[in-house]
């Protein structure tokens, strides 16, 4: 004997179906913390009441976690000047400033015992000669990485140097590095030295700069 399956017409069905959903406890007055708290204590297996003590060590917790994750993001992706070095962020030299200029501020500064000023200087009294000198195209969004690339392929035989001294610069500015008269001076001849290199064609496939959008 075959049984007849039941079939509710649409009035009953409906019916059945409001009551399914109403027998469902949902409560939706709960706040955001208390929602995580529960989802830590089902992932963790821990028995913490979310109005009790451990509801506050957990929070304390994710707290000190977001702004360890904060200060981690902004180290990284935002690396600060130093305060005592003058640096424009917005341009690597100032094109209201000649080369000659730059050399004699950087004398200046090396002559005060201000190191870090002086090499900053000398380090721009260089890009400002490649720039006089139309070796390489500076522009207000070229870096000291970018620049020290891009002069480096025209003048093969001072890339090591001009690489050397571009990584240097920036060790200075943003790291806090402080470079030894020596150093200043060496900064000083090498961009002396530019002044008077004579530029190599070379192919642009050759210049790394390349691959860096402007």
């Amino acid at each position: 004997m075959s049984s007849i399956p039941w079939t509710p017409d649409d009035e009953e069905a409906r019916r059945l179906l409001d009551e399914r959903i109403d027998s469902y406890d949902v409560d939706d007055s709960i706040g955001l913390w208390e929602r995580l708290l529960r989802w830590l204590n089902d992932a963790l297996a821990f028995d913490v009441d979310s109005s009790g003590a451990g509801s506050l060590i957990i929070q304390a917790l994710l707290i000190i976690a977001v702004i360890v994750l904060v200060i981690l993001l902004l180290r990284y992706f935002r690396p600060s000047a130093r305060p005592d070095i003058s640096v424009d962020e917005a341009q690597l030299v100032d094109p209201a400033i000649d080369a000659q200029e730059y050399f004699d501020h950087a004398q200046r500064y090396l002559a005060s015992g201000e190191l870090d000023q002086a090499y900053v200087h000398a380090y721009r009294f260089m890009v400002r000669t490649a720039q006089q000198r139309q070796l390489v195209d500076v522009t207000p969004a070229t870096t000291a990485t970018l620049f020290g690339w891009s002069l480096g392929a025209v003048l093969p035989n001072h890339r090591d140097a001009i690489n050397h001294a571009s990584t240097e610069f920036n060790r200075t500015v943003y790291g806090g590095a402080h470079p030894s008269r020596e150093s200043v001076t060496t900064m000083l001849q090498l961009a002396q030295a530019v002044q008077v290199a004579q530029p190599q064609s070379s192919h642009p496939h050759h210049d790394p700069a390349r691959l860096i959008p402007r």
